[in-house]
């Protein structure tokens, strides 16, 4: 495991107050209180949110169920990824846990019965389901040249599907004594297209980006797509299914859609950037209404180029309002931090970032 230094310049006490309430601590001899390990993250709150994570793999699928280790507010995780001649879908699905005898609810739920050996019976109960399907990749001709896919007046030149795969790579290494990350590659047959999959069972930065135990982190690979023509551009064909109500958010450098039940949203983001040939360029997306209100089509449409490198991350938040996007992994409080503000209205903070990959 490897530590990175980065210095950030923080210009007014407001912004050091977001910075420590994310856990973050001050550089010295000794750690931050309450960050033994030095990763930049409160470690009460990294215990309180551990996970454990069991996987399934079969045929053309393969199943996770993250399970929350507190005994207090347990609850699970469900993904599912399954590939075949449609393309590629990860669905994600989170329930809580309803000791023996629960009140019958008022309307039928969809309910997992588990056996708890002493003749009574714990159920889960999901409260929410979303799922993404990556379908294929459309080439164009950008006609009105406005950087995005559109279907009435740009040039469609091929359409690539995903419906051959390699068999499924899964792979797993140590974050901690207790710990691990898990890594699921999804695969075209020919090579061209592929899913980097990580799970994470607590907190930590993969590729610079925090990932929490209620995420998965998806990179999108393409590789030597042989294009039709001499100036055409690459879409990403996507579609996104749910039952409840979509939203639309856009973050510094990040756009979500998302959507609501009660406390609890289900989320597919991306980067507005991807490496295109090892160059930052900018990532444009198109999302379409269905007639069917439960599906969207999304279009992520991406710069020319023989190796597209893209993240998007798909993940469940907890008890957030609406406005709030940001995933319960940033929601920490860290108590007392009027005591170590100082007059200075200009601090340098280092922070630690745990890296993997």
């Amino acid at each position: 495991m490897k530590t990175k230094y980065v210095v950030l310049g923080l210009f007014v006490i407001g912004i050091l107050f977001v910075g420590s309430s994310f856990g973050y601590g001050f550089d010295g001899d000794d750690p931050p209180v309450g960050d033994d390990d030095k990763d930049g993250i409160n470690d009460e709150y990294e215990d309180e949110n551990k996970r454990h994570i069991e996987v399934w793999i079969g045929e053309n699928v393969i199943e996770v169920a993250s399970i929350k280790r507190t005994e207090t507010q347990k609850d699970i995780i469900d993904l599912r990824v399954a590939f075949n001649e449609c393309g590629i879908s990860i669905r994600v699905s989170y329930g809580t846990y309803i000791k023996c005898e629960p009140e019958e609810p008022e309307e039928p739920k969809e309910e997992i019965v588990i056996a708890t050996g002493d003749g009574c019976e714990d159920t889960i109960e999901f409260k929410l389901t979303f799922e993404v399907l990556f379908r294929g990749l459309i080439e164009y001709i950008d006609v009105n040249e406005n950087g995005v896919l559109d279907e009435e007046v740009d040039e469609i030149v091929s359409d690539y599907g995903f419906n051959s795969f390699q068999p499924i790579d899964y792979s797993l290494e140590s974050i901690s004594e207790d710990t691990s990350i898990h890594y699921i590659l999804i695969n075209t047959t020919d090579g061209i297209f592929a899913l980097h999959i990580f799970l994470v069972e607590e907190l930590v930065y993969i590729d610079e980006n925090l990932i929490s135990p209620t995420q998965a982190k998806i990179d999108i690979e393409i590789t030597n797509y042989n294009y039709s023509a001499d100036n055409s551009k690459l879409a990403l064909f996507t579609k996104l299914w749910s039952e409840e109500t979509y939203r639309e958010s856009v973050e510094t450098d990040e756009k979500k859609v998302f959507v609501e039940s009660d406390v609890y949203s289900g989320f597919f983001s991306w980067k507005e950037t991807a490496l295109i040939d090892g160059v930052e360029m900018d990532v444009l997306a198109k999302r379409i209404t269905h007639e069917e209100e439960e599906l969207q089509k999304l279009y992520l449409c991406y710069p020319r180029g023989n190796h597209i490198y893209h993240d998007p991350k798909i993940g469940i938040l907890i008890g957030l309002p609406v406005d709030d996007l940001t995933p319960i992994v940033m929601t920490v409080s860290i108590i007392s931090i009027i005591s170590i503000i100082g007059a200075a209205t200009i601090t340098v903070v280092i922070l630690r970032k745990r890296r993997i990959l």
